[in-house]
């Protein structure tokens, strides 16, 4: 039965890859000559401060992350949360479970290298921290939403014949799906009464049985984060410009190596729009699907297809060269080196 389900999730990736190389292959196969001939004029100098500003997004996380960590007791030297937080992403590209694959490594690792009693607290700290990301990303989608409707109005459907009112339900499906990734996020901050509603409070003691009380360690864990809400709401707000921000700032970099004209506010809401859709998991980190949601939205504002496709794919590719590089520290993890080098002194 392993052995089949390890099957059947080797194939499922595969199929996802196939997906991603699918729709990036169509997007470059419809303008071919358009991009190679952006790409011959583009100041390559532009990559640098396009990918300093996207990494710095990843060192933001490292930093929160400990900063949540913290708060529950769990010491995280900022190197060790710098490389697992790299080992993230680089696991989120390369194994099954798209955005969330690289969470899942995480919890386990911080798990196995926690403290005796701490373990299922060091693994909350990464749902904490995912939490945190997600209600700054649908909050900061939902406030440019109103401003961005006229611009997502423009959105056209290629060949295909579909009333333009279908942008409508667009616009309203992103922000329905906002809200539930606001309502999912934040409804753990109140465990209690959600304990109200029938039924809840029976399936909870159930599994508070089964799993031996980790249910009251997650609640009590929750209860201690809820206590520093202040806190919760500074790192929401530095995740907003020092996280989701940074990984548009690329984009505007991107635009300046070709010299050509965009509008902030067009480029930020496509970049977000497009963010949200990657966390469908569908394609290894989200590749592909949102390419071809930024590159739409792009187009609808005005941006050439050629131009549009040239600049988001480039910003894909650093995005793939970051997240590989997040290898290197599986590689010479400095936590992994120091546990090993802990079991053999007390075996000594």
């Amino acid at each position: 039965m392993a052995e089949k389900r390890n099957i059947k999730s080797l194939l499922l990736f595969l199929l996802k890859v196939g997906l991603a190389v699918l729709i990036v292959w169509l997007l470059i196969r419809r303008d071919p000559r358009e991009m190679l001939e952006c790409l011959r004029h583009f100041d390559y100098r532009w990559l640098i401060p396009a990918m300093i500003f996207y990494g710095s997004h990843m060192v933001t996380c490292s930093w929160r992350w400990r900063r949540l960590a913290r708060m529950l007791g769990v010491e995280l030297p900022f190197i060790e949360a710098l490389s697992l937080t790299m080992q993230g992403y680089f696991f989120s590209l390369v194994i099954p479970g798209g955005a969330l694959g690289g969470d899942v490594v995480k919890m386990g690792v911080i798990s196995k290298r926690s403290a005796s009693g701490s373990k299922m607290e060091g693994a909350f700290t990464v749902l904490m921290d995912r939490i945190v990301g997600m209600i700054s990303l649908f909050t900061l989608t939902l406030v440019l939403l109103g401003p961005a409707v006229p611009l997502l109005m423009k959105i056209h459907w290629g060949q295909l014949p579909v009333d333009p009112r279908l942008n409508i339900l667009l616009i309203a499906g992103v922000a329905l799906l906002c809200l539930a990734g606001l309502g999912a996020s934040c409804v753990i901050f109140f465990h209690r009464s959600v304990q109200r509603i029938p039924g809840v409070k029976f399936l909870m003691d159930k599994a508070e049985r089964f799993g031996h009380g980790a249910v009251s360690r997650l609640t009590a864990a929750a209860d201690v984060y809820a206590g520093h809400w202040k806190e919760l709401t500074f790192l929401t707000l530095i995740t907003t410009f020092f996280v989701h921000l940074m990984t548009v700032t690329p984009l505007f970099f991107l635009f300046e190596g070709l010299r050509l004209q965009y509008s902030f506010f067009d480029v930020i809401v496509a970049v977000l729009i497009g963010n949200i859709a990657g966390l469908i998991p569908i394609s290894p980190g989200g590749v592909g699907i949102r390419d071809l949601v930024t590159i739409t939205i792009l187009v609808a504002g005005g941006v050439a297809a050629g131009d549009a496709k040239t600049v988001q794919l480039l910003a894909t590719a650093i995005m793939i060269v970051f997240s590989l590089a997040g290898g290197l520290f599986f590689i010479f993890d400095p936590g992994r080196r120091k546990k090993e080098e802990e079991k053999t002194d007390g075996e000594q």
